[in-house]
């Protein structure tokens, strides 16, 4: 029988949890650094100080994330696809717009003259993305209002009966008939 006063030893850290850790201490760094170093008024320097991080921690849940994909705790497989296993067009759409139109600001931010300025976003950018994520929507809407919309496994067939007599519907799912070889008849 185990003692009551013996400790459990604390688990064992892997250096993937000390990584927060250092990028917070790094953060507090920076933010020193940036609000000693930056002339100008207090009001100037917490303004600038706010927007490092808030930088900061935008890159920081990106990094977040990134490890998880990495190390397989999000699962990025049914991204683009629908329920039933196919492909979606309006996720994949609204995907590379959101990325492209992100690139797009990135690269102007860069090149903008005063350096590092955030320039105006034209509307017809932000109607194309507006379209985009409508198309997103719509799609959703259909879904959800589409009853015979089901989930299936990968090689399964879903048939759905509905008996005007009776006024029943029946869905069924089988696995799909095994293909037959070739050459056979």
């Amino acid at each position: 029988m185990p003692d009551s006063n013996q400790q459990a030893s604390p688990p064992h850290r892997s250096w993937l949890d000390w990584i927060p850790i250092s990028f917070f201490i790094l953060a507090l760094i920076a933010v020193a650094i940036v609000y000693f170093s930056v002339p100008g008024s207090a009001l100037e320097r917490l303004t600038v100080v706010t927007g490092y991080v808030t930088l900061m921690l935008l890159f920081f849940f990106g990094l977040v994330v990134l490890f998880a994909l990495v190390s397989g705790r999000i699962d990025l497989s049914q991204l683009v696809s629908e329920p039933g296993g196919g492909a979606s067009m309006s996720r994949f759409q609204l995907l590379i717009f959101t990325f492209l139109i992100a690139f797009s600001l990135f690269l102007m931010v860069v090149s903008s003259k005063p350096p590092m300025q955030f320039p105006k976003v034209p509307a017809e950018i932000l109607t194309l993305l507006g379209i985009s994520a409508s198309t997103y929507a719509v799609s959703k809407g259909i879904q959800a209002s589409n009853p015979q919309t089901t989930k299936t496994a990968p090689g399964q067939t879903t048939t759905t009966v509905h008996d005007a007599a009776t006024g029943q519907t029946t869905t069924t799912v089988q696995a799909a008939p095994a293909a037959k070889p070739l050459g056979s008849a």
